[in-house]
Order: structure tokens, then sequence, then C-alpha cells
């Protein structure tokens, strides 16, 4: 049996496999591409016409929703280490090869591989290995792992504008690709496998927890109904589409004539993007997700009822720290609520389909939001239609979580 000092210390080495995970997968593939689309445009002749560019990006992450839902029927004992590899070096190349791009096709076609091998390594898989590995107080933990996605957004990518400014897009993606690959080399080199057992080790509880685990039994559920999935998939993908609204604070702040503000607001969305994530993690760990999401709900409410009602800057930045509480449901509410609502041994066969709903949902939130904006020329509509989103998610979260404790009655 190893001891715990052994134990703790692989246990720590798989986290920060995870956070680099995340950090590339997610937080460089999808929170730094827009610094790009500008640039690229100009340099390919489209002007300020960016659509055509950003085009590479909903291809992206399109086929990163598809290739999530794959992950659990390949990934194994034995093939945890060469997925995890091959994915990794594939996504820092294709970073690498972007900046060799002289069309439009070729920037489609790396963002489909880039696209796909992130999502053999990202949320699916990360939140597989973390539920393996640690067996309490996975809500904080989860939430680390995936905070990293805005962390890196967060840190990277003033670092990579000044990159363009100095010396080009072109530049910048390769710097992009070096720092992918010091974030990615955990994952690649350090021995981690899919479980603690195929190390002959057990999975930790948190130093504390396991005492507060024991003082607040819950209820086992597996709920096993399409009308459960459904909703389950129908929450996640509303709060997954509120996640597109930060995109327009800056034209909706023009539009009330606090253009600058609306600058301001999206620097407040990817602190809380980061934060939001570890107080509703470890809010999950000790309310469980169905208050907790209820809570984060209420609050996201709140902030677009603010930036509908209340035009003035001070509440426009109020407003903004609580939508960005948006970003941890699809993320780490979305690992909570399937664990809580169905069993182990199901988590990797319906985990994979709340995260594709979500990655579609969050897939269409701008576009939509934006036709809104153009037919009618103002932004009250978009706003009106995510507030009954945040509210129908918050109503299926009451639902579900009755739904699946009938079923748990009635064994």
């Amino acid at each position: 049996m190893p001891t715990l000092k052994k134990t703790r210390g692989r246990h720590l080495m798989v986290l920060i496999a995870m956070c680099g995970l995340m950090a590339t997968s997610l937080g460089f593939v999808t929170n730094t591409a827009g610094i790009f689309f500008g640039p690229i445009a100009a340099d390919f002749g489209l002007g300020d016409r960016i659509t055509p560019v950003s085009l590479a990006l909903t291809i992206s992450n399109l086929i990163y929703a598809l290739s999530g839902m794959l992950v659990a029927r390949v990934v194994n004992a034995r093939s945890f280490r060469p997925l995890v590899i091959a994915s990794a070096a594939v996504l820092v190349a294709t970073t690498a090869a972007l900046s060799l791009c002289r069309s439009l096709a070729a920037l489609y076609a790396l963002n489909a591989v880039r696209g796909f091998s992130a999502g053999m390594i990202s949320n699916v898989l990360v939140t597989m290995v973390i539920g393996e590995w640690f067996r309490s107080d996975t809500g904080l933990i989860s939430s680390l792992a995936l905070g990293f996605s805005g962390v890196a957004g967060a840190l990277f990518n003033p670092v990579l504008e000044a990159v363009i400014r100095g010396s080009g897009w072109r530049t910048a993606y390769l710097a992009a690709a070096g720092i992918m690959l010091a974030f990615n080399l955990p994952a690649m080199a350090l021995p981690i496998g899919l479980k603690p057992q195929d190390a002959g080790l057990e999975p930790m509880n948190v130093a504390g927890s396991g005492a507060r685990a024991a003082k607040r039994p819950r209820r086992s559920r597996d709920a096993r109904s399409l009308a459960a999935l459904l909703l389950a998939v129908g929450v996640i993908s509303a709060m997954s589409f509120i996640c597109a609204m930060p995109q327009l604070f800056k034209a909706i702040a023009a539009t009330y004539g606090h253009e600058p503000t609306g600058v301001a607001m999206m620097s407040v969305v990817l602190a809380v993007n980061t934060g939001g994530k570890l107080v509703f993690g470890a809010m999950t760990d000790r309310l469980g997700a169905r208050r907790s999401m209820l809570i984060y709900g209420a609050g996201i409410a709140a902030g677009i009822l603010t930036l509908w009602l209340l035009r003035v800057p001070a509440a426009m930045l109020a407003s903004a720290v609580l939508i960005g509480l948006c970003y941890s449901i699809p993320t780490v509410g979305a690992v909570m609520i399937c664990r809580e609502l169905f069993s182990p041994e199901r988590y990797a066969k319906v985990f994979p389909k709340i995260n594709f709903g979500s990655s579609l949902a969050n897939a269409a939130g701008y576009p939509l939001l934006s036709a809104i904006h153009g037919a009618t020329g103002s932004y009250d509509g978009a706003l009106m239609l995510a507030l009954m989103l945040v509210l129908a998610a918050m109503a299926a979260v009451a639902v579900v979580y009755r739904l699946a404790d009938r079923e748990a009655a009635r064994g």
C-alpha cells in the first residue's frame, strides 16, 4: 500500500496536468481566438469583415463537441496516455501551423483538426479523470481545473495582443503554440493514468472532507428516464447559450452611450469566469448542485434585469459581475449535476451528451442574439430572451431533481 505522502504527490500531478489541459484545449482554442480575427481578415484582404474568419472558430467548436462524444468510447487504462500525448501534440502542432495559413480554406481545415484534438482532452476527459482520482470535494477540484480555461484567456490575451501589434498574427500563433506546449507537458510527461488503481493507488479524500461527507449523506440517484436526460441537457444548454451574451457587452454599452464601460465589463467577466467557478465548486460540495444552481441562476437573472433597466456605468459593471456567473454552470455545474443525478457507471455515457448540447447552444448564442438586434434595432429582445432562458433553466432544475428523486424512491 503506498504511503499517504506518495499518494498525495501523484494526485497533485494529476490535478496539475488536468489544469494544463483545460488551459490549452478550451482556454487558448476558444478564449484567445477573437484577438486574431481582425488581423487575419485584414491580411486576407477582407477589410473589417471578420465573419468569414470567425467561422473558423465555429467549425472548431462544433468538431470539439463531436470529438468529446467519442472520448468515453475510446479511453481506457491502455489508451489513456497515447490519446493524451497524441491529442496534446496535435493541438500544439496545428496551432503553430495556423501561422502558415494563406487562405480561408486552410484556416478552416486546421481549425477542424485543432477542434478535434482539443475535444479529446477537454471537459469530458478531464472530469472523468478527476472523478476517478478524487473521492471528495470534487466540485472544488473540478472548478479549479475547469477554471484554468478562463485563467489562460485572462493572462495571455494581453500577451498575444502585444505580440500581434509588434510582430504580427503569424508570430502570435507561434508564441501561442509554445505556451500551449508548456501547459501540456505535465499531462504528456508525468506518470499519470485514467484511474489511480492503474498505478496501485486509491482515490484521495481531500484533507478534512471525509468527516464532512460522512455527516452529509446524499440520496443515491440514478435517473434513467429520457425525460431526466433531456431536462439535464436543457438546463446546461440554456445556461451555455447565456455564456454568449458577454460577447455583446461592448455593443450593448455602445447603444446606451457608454462604450468604454462595455470594455470594462469584458474585463470583469474574465475575472468572474475563474473566481465564480471556484466559489460554485465549493458551494456544490456543501450545498449540492441543485441549490447552488438555483442561487447562481437567481444572480444571473438579477444581472440581466440590471443591465436591461439600469443603463448607467456603475449598474452595468455590477450586472457584468452577476452575468459572469453563467460560465460556472455549463462547466462545473454540468459535471456536478451529472454526478448527482446519474450513477458513476453512467457518467461517462451521459456527460458527453450534456457537453455536446452545451457546445451547440453556445455556438448558436452569439449569432442568434445578434440577429435579434439586427431585426429589431435594439438589444432589449436579446436580453428578454436571455432572461426567459435563465428562468426556464431554473424551473427545469427543480423538475429534473424531483423526477430523479421519484425514480430513486421507486428503486
